[in-house]
């Protein structure tokens, strides 16, 4: 039913409502001995019948005062219908739109993943294995039950929208992201949607995995951070296995999210303003790390140039970000 036809309906339930009090008035103020004795006790008897609450404080007592009484009573079970069926509606359409995620989310510093792939399920696997936040914007119900089922809405949070709909993009707090990953199974895809996205999301990290190497200097061109190779990485990887075959072990364990102590894991963190390691040196700081928590230290970045190895002497300073290797269990302690 269109608004227009819902208004119309009104008008007229309205308005036969309104004769119908009125006879009912009009029959029962004429009667004597009748307990419904201006058009306020009329209103009130309606109002009572019809929401089936029925004090018995005011009856008709005439034949047509009964009739119209009877016509209420009728009318408050589709009064009562009425409003059970808009309610369970209402009701339907918040957990619709909660679960496609309508209201959005308030994560700050998250990851988001743009696009859902057999690829992107990988990566979102490795990010909820390290307990990270997750947004993920997908256009199409059926991955939308699918994330549903994989991760819990504790960390993870799904948004269902058309993905050119930038405006949408809001409701997952995109500026307020640590890193935006867009994955298309198409690489000119991938760039057409990165092209669009920076233009409206200037400030924003980007991170994309793509086949073609050529287009690589495209998205540097946009300001993309992060363009992983997607062949490149695995013949290397494949290469490893061949004639290095424990240092890619050690390779694959390090990129892989760890949580407990047997697995390593390689980490970063960016030092604020308070943190314990602001003014020691880069080989005060190693040692320590090391000696306490069992943790090694190995490159350090600063203003987004990574410092491979540095001199034992670089003073750690506001910003910094740190690499190092960690286990599942101790790598809290340096945060």
């Amino acid at each position: 039913m269109s608004s227009k036809q819902k208004l119309i309906f009104f008008i007229l339930v309205a308005g036969i409502y309104n004769i119908l009090v009125y006879s009912l008035y009009h029959f029962e103020s004429n009667f004597e001995n009748t307990n419904i004795n201006n058009l306020a006790d009329a209103y009130w008897y309606s109002i009572v019948t019809l929401t089936t609450v029925g004090y018995g404080d005011f009856y008709p007592i005439t034949f047509w005062g009964r009739l119209i009484g009877i016509l209420f009573v009728l009318g408050s079970l589709g009064v009562l219908g009425y409003i059970v069926t808009e309610l369970s509606l209402k009701i339907s359409e918040y957990l619709k739109k909660r679960e496609m995620g309508y209201f959005g989310t308030d994560m700050n510093n998250h990851c988001i993943i743009i696009g859902w792939n057999a690829f992107s399920k990988q990566v979102a696997d490795q990010i909820i294995k390290a307990e990270e936040d997750l947004a993920i914007v997908v256009n199409k119900e059926s991955d939308l039950k699918t994330i549903k089922q994989l991760y819990s809405d504790k960390n993870c949070f799904v948004l269902l929208t058309d993905l050119n709909d930038y405006k949408a993009l809001d409701k997952i707090k995109l500026k307020e992201s640590r890193r935006v990953y867009i994955s298309f199974e198409n690489d000119t895809d991938t760039l057409v949607y990165t092209i669009s996205l920076k233009k409206r999301f200037e400030n924003i990290n980007c991170v994309v995995a793509i086949e073609n190497i050529e287009l690589k200097s495209s998205f540097n061109y946009l300001g993309v951070q992060f363009i992983i190779p997607k062949n490149e990485i695995v013949s290397k990887f494949i290469a490893s296995y061949i004639f290095e075959p424990n240092v890619a072990l050690l390779t694959e364990d390090l990129i892989s999210t760890s949580n407990d102590k047997s697995n390593l894991d390689i980490c970063e963190t960016k030092l604020s303003n308070k943190h314990t390691y602001i003014n020691t040196t880069y080989l005060e700081t190693f040692i320590h790390l090391k000696e306490k928590y069992g943790i090694t230290l190995v490159a350090l970045s600063r203003k987004g140039q990574l410092i491979k190895n540095p001199e034992n002497h670089l003073t750690l300073q506001e910003n910094d970000v740190i690499i190092y290797i960690a286990n599942g269990e101790n790598k809290q302690f340096i945060n």
